[in-house]
């Protein structure tokens, strides 16, 4: 079996065990040996779980993997918050900022087209409207 398919309560009772097989005088190798783990894995183990009960190892793993959800779910959340806050300063921005105009100024005004006479025709043309009522 891998070492991460043992259940924490599982992990707990090897290092009972290993604990055991010490007070007899064997060596860690040994310990490990008679266990099924290697030596590393007693380390790390020890190190998580060391003085903890079966139940108390069981809870601090359901507390990791709760703690890791919500983690997850803090940094999406700030994610989105981000979002929403650059869509509300986007829209809240004056229109001629948008527009690549001065920010606080008004854009300006556009002028109509002034009146301007039709063009005479050309010397020894004769001039053809456009429009139908002009014939």
């Amino acid at each position: 079996m891998a070492n991460n398919q043992y259940s924490p309560e599982r992990a707990v009772a090897k290092l009972r065990q290993i604990d055991v097989l010490l007070g007899e005088e064997k060596s860690i190798h040994q310990a490990c040996k008679e266990a099924g783990i290697t030596a590393v894995t007693y380390y790390r183990w020890r190190k998580e779980y060391g003085g903890l009960k079966a139940d108390q190892a069981r809870r601090l793993k359901e507390l990791e993997r709760e703690n890791r959800r919500l983690k997850r779910i803090v940094a999406d959340l700030s994610v989105e918050k981000a979002i929403l806050k650059d869509t509300l300063r986007e829209a809240s921005k004056p229109r001629a900022a948008k527009e690549g105009g001065v920010t606080g100024h008004r854009a300006p005004r556009r002028l109509a087209a002034p009146c301007l006479p039709h063009p005479q025709p050309a010397p020894g043309h004769t001039a053809v409207s456009a429009h139908p009522q002009a014939r």
